[in-house]
């Protein structure tokens, strides 16, 4: 309030939430360049989304919505096993748990009340009739590998620059945050895909979109519609997005159309580069092999593969600006028995 025109950054589904409830509140301090609540919940609300996806042609795992327990038990007897019990959305949530697979058909009742009940004061707090009632989806067994187009969707819903990527390792594995990615080409049915959903859903500003790579589909299973862990690496090959949201928060259109004519495509379509988490990736690797979960040789394979690269972004250390690797080293090591059994897991 005493210095009005900042740009509020959506860093997290919370702040995008926030932002969009209040995008139109004339008293507020802040520039915004963000959806409409609506067109936000129908990226972060998982049942929408998947609704979404469907409509614009996407692929994405069958997904189920029961509206209440009596509902759940009707479906339950046919139901492909196994299954995953997730929340609809992580906004505004204290729910810190994963999403729960379910192998046997008895869990399924409780699982789904668990999750239920996590979320009421996130149906209490937003408002929003129904968020606090789970999702189910149909279980992948798939590879850890996920691929990614990040980008930035502008006023009229156009897709103004797009790169893609292929996230290699996550710490814990196959459910956290990713550490190792690839440059990867677009797929432009993808993009024309994702262009739909937005025109339709109103969806506008930053966009991390992750499907599973299965055989030779693709399936969306997130879509973060704000700012993401491995946005270093879309910045150093060509795509500055957090400078794009600026842009269009202040209203300069000028400014950011001629940003988006500078955009050097083939730069940012070109192999080679890698991202690298350095820190967690040693933890990662580390901790694998000493409980048997890589082997030596794999291990040095990704030693190899890191040493190859044309250029590697690190997030978290640049040389002579060691301030943010020493607060993550910090934040990682809060509980490190917990942090060392997550880089351990499976």
């Amino acid at each position: 309030a005493r210095h009005p025109g900042c740009v509020l950054c959506l860093t997290s589904d919370d702040v995008a939430f926030q932002a969009a409830a209040h995008l139109d509140t004339p008293e507020s301090p802040f520039r915004m360049f963000c959806p409409s609540l609506e067109g936000l919940l129908e990226m972060i609300d998982k049942s929408r989304l998947a609704a979404a996806a469907t409509r614009a042609g996407l692929g994405s795992p069958e997904t189920w919505s029961p509206a209440d327990e009596a509902e759940l038990r009707r479906l339950a007897p046919t139901l492909p096993l196994p299954i995953v019990v997730k929340p609809r959305t992580h906004a505004l949530s204290n729910l810190l748990g994963k999403p729960v697979l379910i192998r046997r058909r008895e869990q399924l009742i409780d699982a789904w009340r668990a999750t239920r009940d996590a979320s009421l004061d996130q149906a209490r707090v937003t408002g929003i009739r129904g968020i606090e009632l789970p999702i189910l989806q149909a279980y992948h067994a798939v590879s850890e590998r996920v691929y990614t187009v990040d980008g930035f969707v502008d006023a009229d819903g156009t897709i103004v620059g797009a790169t893609a990527c292929v996230k290699c390792l996550q710490l814990p594995r196959r459910s956290g945050v990713g550490i190792c990615f690839e440059s990867a080409p677009i797929d432009r049915g993808l993009l024309a895909g994702l262009q739909r959903l937005f025109q339709e859903t109103g969806f506008r500003g930053i966009f991390d979109a992750e499907f599973l790579i299965e055989g030779d589909d693709l399936l969306l299973i997130d879509l973060n519609p704000r700012y993401y862990n491995h946005m270093a690496f879309e910045i150093e090959r060509g795509l500055p997005l957090p400078w794009l949201g600026y842009l269009a928060a202040i209203g300069d259109q000028q400014g950011l159309e001629e940003a988006v004519a500078t955009l050097d495509a083939e730069r940012a379509a070109r192999g080679g580069r890698i991202y690298v988490h350095r820190f967690l990736m040693a933890v990662l690797l580390g901790s694998q092999r000493v409980t048997g979960r890589m082997s030596r040789a794999e291990v040095s394979g990704w030693r190899r593969w890191i040493a190859g690269g044309d250029g590697v972004t690190n997030p978290a250390y640049a040389p002579g600006d060691p301030l943010p690797a020493g607060a993550e080293l910090a934040y990682w090591l809060r509980h490190p028995r917990s942090f060392l059994r997550k880089a351990a897991a499976r």
